[in-house]
């Protein structure tokens, strides 16, 4: 989000059009004949569309997994901390699906595609609702690839997103977000 405070560009996502997005990737997902015996949600934006998913597939099987950048004081950790609910036992031998909303700059995605293949999982495969150009890595499931970079606030985010906006001084791109 760095840049001048007016160049945020900022693409609101209702609810209609987030279960929209999550049951057409449930569908892309279906088409392919993957059929995963288990979904990793990513917590806390791939909660929503990993239910969703799941209801659409069958898959009654869901963990999260939370992997968190930033700390207190918007210090960025040197490494990731991962908060899972990941019992190895439960990915053991099964074909997994990772969904998060959205793949920005990708780490979160490989960190969360590495840490569940220590479990030996049979496979592995990632969906999003949205790819950012500026991802390093490409989910083997998306929606829609968004070539200019925008701010994607997703309904289950709006106060979260105000949040962020008001602590860099830009209340005046999220205000109307948490009302």
């Amino acid at each position: 989000m760095g840049g001048q405070k007016d160049s945020i560009r900022i693409l609101h996502i209702s609810w209609d059009e987030a279960v929209s997005l999550s049951l057409r990737l449930a569908g892309k997902v279906r088409a392919s004949g993957y059929s995963p015996d288990l979904i990793v949600a990513v917590s806390r934006g791939g909660l929503v569309p990993a239910r969703i998913i799941s209801d659409v597939l069958g898959v009654d099987d869901i963990i999260a997994i939370m992997i968190k950048y930033w700390g207190t004081a918007r210090r960025r950790h040197e490494r990731p901390l991962i908060y899972h609910g990941v019992e190895p036992s439960i990915v053991r031998e099964r074909k997994v699906l990772i969904v998060d909303e959205v793949s920005d700059t990708g780490k979160t995605l490989e960190i969360a595609v590495d840490f569940v293949s220590m479990a030996g999982p049979l496979d592995v495969k990632t969906a999003v609702l949205h790819l950012k150009s500026t991802s390093s890595f490409v989910p083997d499931f998306y929606i829609e690839k968004l070539e200019d970079w925008v701010w994607i606030s997703y309904p289950w985010s709006r106060c979260e997103d105000y949040r962020e906006f008001k602590a860099l001084g830009m209340e005046e791109h999220g205000r109307d977000l948490c009302e």
